[in-house]
């Protein structure tokens, strides 16, 4: 039988990076508190960046961004919002702009998943996707994109499912 998954070694991405790479930039990431977007966020923090971690549950952003200043010796504050929001969404940002003046870097990541197949999905559960990973994302984008322009910064997009069951 073949192994439902290979572990591959990571390399510390301090390794191949300067630590300072990203010093004095700002990273705006929606889903931060939690999993693949908080692993991401502790990444750029560690070479440099401050962080504004957005989510919809308070006491998970602040501890995570808490645990993340810890690990990595940068700023990093909790902005609660629902990505499907763009008023409280644009909240995050004023949040994040007045307290590091600038967005180099945003990380979409807020996701909603329902692991079923089609047949097993209803239409809002398919919708509530929808407006989490696609509308979130828009809304987002939307509400940075001046800061990410101004300082010539970037976006990473990011939504994963099928990797819980590797088809």
């Amino acid at each position: 039988m073949a192994p439902s998954a290979y572990i591959v070694p990571v390399v510390e991405s301090t390794l191949v990076f300067r630590d300072d790479i990203f010093k004095g930039k700002v990273l705006f990431c929606t889903g931060g508190g939690s999993r693949i977007c908080r692993a991401m966020t502790e990444a750029v923090m560690r070479h440099g960046a401050s962080a504004a971690i957005v989510g919809r549950k308070l006491d998970r952003l602040t501890q995570a961004a808490k645990e993340l200043s810890q690990a990595t010796g940068q700023v990093c504050i909790p902005a609660q919002a629902d990505v499907r929001q763009p008023s409280a969404i644009q909240d995050a940002v004023t949040k994040t702009i007045q307290k590091f003046s600038r967005i180099d870097f945003v990380i979409c990541g807020a996701a909603g998943n329902f692991l079923a197949p089609i047949s097993g999905m209803s239409e809002n559960a398919f919708r509530t996707v929808m407006e989490i990973d696609t509308i979130g994302t828009y809304n987002t984008i939307k509400a940075t994109i001046a800061h990410v322009r101004a300082s010539k910064g970037s976006f990473i997009m990011t939504s994963a499912t099928l990797h819980y069951k590797g088809r």
